[in-house]
């Protein structure tokens, strides 16, 4: 599940860089002039050629290099924030968004039906887009990926869309106790919302972080019954960074495959794509959300939900509008795949378009290992507060088996005046971006951030750490 896509599926995804055959087709019919199509296109091929950069060889230097790529590095260093919360929100890369934006008012021009219904631009650009994404994690069916708005709206397109509940209440449904709120507070908003029935029952697992393989497996393994409708986990835990071993998630596959025929396994995927590899095509689940605002660098407001044939029919959709193609069709005619997901009213054209060329990107960057990369940063961070002795306490596994990008360590406020999170972006030394609390602090660098960046960060939590009056 985590290698890369077959090289045939990858093969027939591969789209050329050359940006003139995706705008060619916009301006032919009209929805963006020529003039700027010539000049969106040249803005596009030197960002494609910057990412590719054939001649430089794959060293810090080439990850300096294209840091510059996003607006932030562009801002003098004394004002620069620095991006390190890939787990939350990444920027995109500069030439795509200012290309995008400009788009966005040529689309402004032309609002009309006709390119958005039946075998309009806008129809084919979605379902252009579609294959991208698709093929690019492995599927050779487009239709088994849903475009949806984020991975909030995926989560609860399961949690509140199935219907196959029993009468009596006793359905079951296991869950990892350090799953996102969208997919664990909403099971349970679910299951225990005053004033009716209770649908199905919550069984959480914990486990500490040290736990064996085996013993993780068998403590989900061990609660799935006839009853159990579904098991879902977060692939890498957004709280305390801990990545779930792939035995352990093909340990719980096999298990509801040979035995419980009846049982949905759903993973959240949102802290996997565009830090992993992903080959959906021999996923250990039924279905699997993500976000493509976070380590896909993609735009906001834009996500994936990935569900299996067999499995689809068996949710109602949460939200039930006209398709991209302006159709709406018959409740009892819904589509027997994960398009029913999509039946969500108008979409935003141009971020449609933004998924198809960070598509393109990563594809483009593959040859540089950036997954690798993602490793490389989490690792080194975690090497650098290490060395600082009994300072500073991991929550997150350092075995690189267990975690991969998220890294959170406890950080006391105590008697100081700001948390370390407030404290790193405010100081005019450091502007640092993460995530936290007054009790934990959380770093995700991505492949914008450098080594360089890293250590920075470390100098300025050593540096509130030492200065109890900050």
């Amino acid at each position: 599940m985590f290698n890369a896509p077959n090289s045939d599926v990858a093969a027939s995804a591969a789209e050329p860089d050359d940006s003139r055959l995706l705008l060619t087709s916009l301006s032919d019919v009209g929805l963006l002039s020529k003039e700027r199509g010539r000049a969106l296109t040249d803005k596009l091929n030197r960002f494609f050629e910057a990412v590719r950069a054939p001649s430089k060889k794959t060293d810090e230097a080439f990850w300096t290099a294209f840091q510059q790529e996003f607006g932030f590095a562009k801002v003098a260093p004394s004002e620069r924030v620095t991006p390190m919360n890939a787990a939350n929100l990444c920027p995109e890369p500069a030439a795509l968004i200012e290309s995008l934006n400009e788009l966005r008012l040529e689309y402004n021009l032309n609002v009309s039906q006709q390119m958005r219904t039946v075998q309009g631009e806008r129809v084919l650009q979605l379902e252009r887009t579609r294959k991208s994404l698709a093929f690019g994690l492995g599927l050779s069916d487009p239709n088994d990926l849903a475009i949806v708005r984020n991975a909030t709206e995926a989560n609860n397109a399961i949690n509140c869309g199935f219907r196959g509940w029993s009468a009596d209440g006793n359905d079951t449904v296991v869950m990892w106790a350090e799953n996102h709120p969208t997919n664990r507070e909403a099971w349970k908003m679910r299951a225990e919302w005053p004033g009716g029935p209770t649908p199905f029952k919550v069984e959480e697992v914990s486990f500490p972080t040290n736990a064996s393989e085996a013993d993780i497996a068998a403590a989900f393994i061990q609660r799935i019954t006839a009853r159990t409708r579904f098991v879902t986990y977060t692939e890498t835990a957004n709280s305390n960074g801990f990545r779930m071993p792939e035995s352990v998630m093909r340990a719980i596959w096999e298990h509801v495959k040979a035995n419980r025929p009846d049982c949905h396994v759903h993973i959240d995927g949102t802290m996997a794509w565009g830090a992993r590899p992903l080959n959906l095509a021999n996923a250990y689940c039924h279905s699997l959300v993500s976000s493509a605002h976070k380590w896909f660098l993609g735009p906001k407001e834009t996500g994936i939900l990935f569900m299996r044939k067999e499995k689809a029919r068996n949710f109602m959709p949460s939200i039930f509008g006209y398709d991209y193609r302006i159709v709406i069709v018959p409740y009892r005619e819904l589509p027997e795949n994960a398009l029913r997901f999509e039946l969500i009213g108008q979409r935003d054209d141009v971020n449609i378009i933004a998924l198809d060329l960070t598509q393109r990107m990563w594809a483009a960057l593959q040859p540089r290992k950036p997954y690798e990369r993602i490793a490389q940063l989490a690792q080194h961070l975690m090497s650098r507060l290490q060395q600082t002795g009994s300072r500073w306490r991991l929550v997150t596994p350092s075995d690189p088996a267990r975690s991969w990008g998220v890294v959170r360590v406890e950080a006391q406020k105590e008697h100081r005046e700001k948390t370390l999170y407030d404290w790193l972006y405010e100081d005019p030394r450091y502007r640092i971006a993460g995530s936290g609390d007054d009790k934990t602090f959380r770093l995700c660098p991505h492949i914008y951030n450098t080594l360089a960046d890293v250590d920075r960060a470390v100098d300025g939590m050593n540096a509130w750490y030492d200065d109890r009056r900050s």
